[in-house]
């Protein structure tokens, strides 16, 4: 995770770096939770434009003691205006030192001690304005780590990371008698969650700004507010108010004079008398023009109100002021309320095409005859803000992704609180007129639908809620096929997120059992939770049946009495195995990543095609390859001469070639080579197009460097081009899935953001 440094002028300022170290994945009784969702929010919150850091994020196995050490020798090179060092995890005391635990932990190698990181923040201070250390890693109910050593107290932090110079400081999650909260209802350390609100922007000072010492106020305040038992502990000496973030919503300091008040409140009234007044109560003009009209109004008296309520807080309880908040507020719900006939702006509603948690659906018919769908949030439920944030973090995750297949939002409107996008003529996976039966039909379709959820996750999102009924089907009718689209991310989390749902929504039967326990840990947004869900999603293509919650045992005895219809018993048995990973109890038994459980999948289908398929030619195993790389965009169009086609994405040019056709023991073998270019890079950033060829270059030798026979050889045309040469491929099944395998994760690498 890294921004480019600021600009202001045209002249570089001086840069902040962060390095923000978060582990979970501690063996045995050792392991934990949220740390991870610790330090991936705070390093989100770092990189937004009022921060401005270049966030190194090290997770897990990144996070271990060489390059912890290799992040801060880094740091000590540079010229910083700022620097930030955040840690969530185990920490542990011996009779030498204490100790930030990494994730390569072991007996003398613990991990980073206090000792050398006071040494290391020391010598960054040298050439670094502002250096704060950021630390909760004492953990209650996490146990012991190894031996009789205990976790680290804060008195070893205060004793081993002493903060001396003007411009170094220490926020510790609790003063040294105590110990630091991790409570799963908030997803985080209790210490840390209360971090992520005042750098929301709930610490601001009446100027914007965040200062490390308003935070630690901000954090002391709201952790006696909750009742804890824990009290944050800032130390250093600072040559007055330390910045850290600016641009926020001023927040006063002190209650409004009763005279500005009732200006305010005398203001409010008249911002609704104005909009009320250019209203018609027709029921035609209505639907002709007065929805439209009151649609574009409202949001600006709307904005008005919120930013009062932000900036004076006593207006809050105010009861006049109150009651006009509840004015606008019910008038925003009235216009959700919508007629067959009505104007939305876009166009006019034609019908009503379903509904779900969250909204209601319409289909939109536009004046250039075209239709647009309009998902409008459920009136009845305007008062969950939580609910109304996952609504617009739903709109803002389809945002991110640009797939043909995953469906695309064409706008967002604040009155009501809906948004515009595509309309696919098809009914969901649920409503299909006829079962889809064939085994390869089914795999493939299985297959397409899995492309997309690997693509949202390269961004990454993480949809959270897929079920037959969020995958839209359309039939093709030249080659009689069925292809999935991909919609209804309303439960989606993205790393750019800030916040974490409290509640389970979704499908009992599609839900992974830690959504359902613990709905705000990290496990709980994390990619095994889709990859439980798309399991569930292939039983029920497989079956036609929903999956019963929690019933493995059950789920697995229909599963098999489907699958001894399938032509292939190897395949049916490989299928039924990859069905029991993906939906193990504990999100770590599964697969680790999503594309690991699409490769799978594909093996399964690979398997049926081989066993019913005759000799495959070159030209057979190009095609083949071809297919895996891009659904049924290149089928039958590529020879060994060549073939150009996209991939499933749209975005990658692909083109396969065959040479030096080889037999030896009734078995051909070809040298593959594949021709890969973009025609647009959409890296993000302010970096050369040099620059960010050269890291997508980086990216495919980070995957090809464990691949035997696969090289890279750059290519000069164009924004992007790359030639992967694959030596030695068989005509055959482990060949085909050689060259798909290794090809597939190569566009990967090409086409993440």
């Amino acid at each position: 995770m890294h921004a480019f440094p600021r600009e202001e002028t045209g002249l570089m300022v001086a840069r902040r770096r962060a390095i923000c170290i978060g582990i979970d994945e501690y063996e045995g009784e050792a392991r934990l939770n949220l740390c991870v969702a610790d330090a991936t929010e705070v390093a989100d919150y770092l990189e937004q434009p009022e921060y401005g850091f270049d966030v190194d994020l090290l997770v897990n196995q990144e996070a271990n003691l060489p390059n912890i050490r290799r992040a801060l020798l880094s740091v000590m090179d540079e010229d910083l205006e700022f620097f930030v060092l955040y840690f969530s995890g185990h920490g542990l005391v011996t009779d030498l030192d204490a100790f930030l635990v990494t994730i390569d932990y072991q007996p003398l190698a613990e991990g980073v001690s206090l000792a050398d990181l006071a040494r290391y923040t020391e010598k960054i201070s040298q050439k670094t304005q502002h250096c704060v250390t950021i630390l909760d890693c004492c953990h209650s109910g996490a146990g012991q780590f190894g031996g009789s050593r205990g976790l680290i107290t804060p008195a070893e932090i205060d004793r081993g990371l002493p903060a001396r110079t003007e411009s170094r400081s220490l926020l510790a999650a609790c003063r040294p008698e105590q110990v630091a909260i991790e409570d799963s209802r908030y997803g985080h350390g209790l210490f840390t969650y209360m971090l992520l609100q005042g750098l929301s922007g709930d610490a601001a000072d009446p100027y914007g700004n965040i200062t490390i010492g308003g935070l630690s106020d901000f954090v002391d305040r709201n952790l006696e507010a909750a009742g804890a038992e824990q009290i944050a502990v800032l130390k250093g000496d600072s040559a007055g108010r330390v910045v850290i973030g600016s641009g926020f919503t001023p927040i006063a300091a002190h209650n409004l004079p009763e005279y500005e008040k009732r200006r305010i409140i005398a203001q409010g009234k008249q911002f609704l008398e104005d909009y009320t007044s250019q209203l018609t109560n027709h029921p035609d003009d209505w639907r002709n023009y007065g929805h439209r009209t009151a649609s574009q109004l409202l949001p600006r008296t709307l904005h008005w109100f919120e930013k009062q309520r932000k900036e004076h807080k006593d207006l809050r309880i105010d009861t006049d002021f109150s009651q006009l908040y509840a004015a606008i507020t019910n008038r925003v719900k009235q216009l959700a309320e919508i007629d067959l006939g009505t104007n939305v702006g876009e166009g006019v509603v034609t019908r009503r095409i379903g509904g779900g948690g969250f909204g209601t659906v319409y289909e939109i018919a536009c004046t250039s005859g075209q239709k647009l769908a309009y998902k409008v949030y459920h009136p009845t439920e305007y008062g969950d803000s939580e609910k109304k944030s996952l609504f617009s973090r739903g709109y803002k995750a389809m945002q991110q992704l640009d797939h043909p297949r995953v469906i695309k939002v064409k706008g967002y409107t604040e009155a009501p609180i809906g948004f515009f996008m595509e309309y696919v003529d098809g009914p969901n996976f649920r409503d299909l007129p006829n079962i889809i039966e064939d085994p390869v039909e089914v795999l493939q379709f299985l297959l397409l639908t899995a492309e997309t959820i690997a693509h949202a996750h390269s961004r990454p999102v993480i949809h959270r809620d897929i079920k037959p009924e969020n995958i839209l089907a359309v039939y093709r009718t030249d080659d009689n096929t069925w292809i999935p689209y991909l919609t209804d991310f309303d439960l989606a989390w993205f790393d750019q997120a800030t916040q974490v749902t409290k509640q389970a929504w979704g499908n009992i039967s599609y839900s992974a059992p830690e959504q359902m326990a613990n709905p705000r840990s990290a496990a709980a947004h994390s990619a095994q939770v889709d990859i439980y869900a798309f399991a569930q999603l292939a039983f029920y293509a497989v079956t036609g049946s929903d999956p019963v919650p929690v019933g493995r045992a059950d789920n697995g005895r229909l599963l098999q009495e489907k699958l001894n219809s399938w032509p292939v018993g190897a395949a049916a048995q490989k299928f039924m195995e990859w069905y029991d990973r993906c939906s193990q109890s504990a999100p770590y038994d599964r697969y680790q990543n999503f594309r690991s459980a699409m490769d799978e999948l594909a093996d399964v289908e690979a398997l049926i095609r081989r066993a019913t398929s005759t000799t495959v030619t070159p030209r057979g195993a190009l095609n083949e390859i071809a297919f895996a790389l891009s659904g049924f965009g290149a089928a039958g169009e590529v020879d060994v001469s060549g073939g150009a086609f996209y991939s499933t994405s749209g975005r990658t040019s692909i083109t396969l070639t065959a040479s030096n056709i080889q037999s030896s023991m009734n078995v051909e073998r070809f040298d593959l080579e594949a021709r890969l270019s973009l025609d647009r890079i959409t890296i993000e950033g302010n970096a050369s197009n040099e620059r960010k060829r050269a890291k997508i270059n980086n990216r495919i030798d980070e995957v090809t460097r464990s691949m035997e026979g696969v090289k890279r050889k750059p290519g000069n045309q164009g924004s992007f081009e790359t030639f992967i040469s694959i030596s030695g491929v068989e005509c055959g099944y482990a060949g085909i899935q050689r060259a798909r395998l290794s090809l597939s994760h190569v566009i990967e690498a090409i086409e993440r953001t």
